[in-house]
């Protein structure tokens, strides 16, 4: 009999600790699906500013992202501050003088 009213107790705690999570998240959830509605003042619309921005927003981000270590923070770098090869980057340098000369085309002046 104790046992059962335990586990009874336990799951209502569980829930009561839960369920200001679960509102404040569908809150939020019916916030954002609320359309933004503009207003006709004597032939001038005026636009809902403040809901578009709110929609427009990028979500928050919750936490920050934990330090990376040095090798893999090097590792997400981008190739050229890495000094890598690429191919698009070279052509754009040597212009016409791809492939037929070391010397890189400079226009006319």
């Amino acid at each position: 009999m104790r046992e059962s009213l335990m586990m009874g107790l336990r799951a209502s705690l569980a829930l009561a600790l839960l369920l200001p999570s679960v509102r404040a998240d569908e809150a939020k959830k019916q916030e954002d699906a609320a359309p933004c509605i503009e207003v006709q003042v004597n032939g001038e619309r005026i636009p809902a500013w403040d809901c578009l921005q709110r929609k427009l927003a990028p979500p928050p981000k919750a936490a920050k992202s934990p330090t990376l270590p040095e090798a893999e923070r090097l590792m997400r770098q981008p190739g050229n501050q890495l000094m890598q090869y690429n191919l698009e980057g070279t052509r754009q340098r040597m212009g016409d003088a791809f492939g037929r000369s070391v010397i890189p085309q400079r226009p006319a002046r």
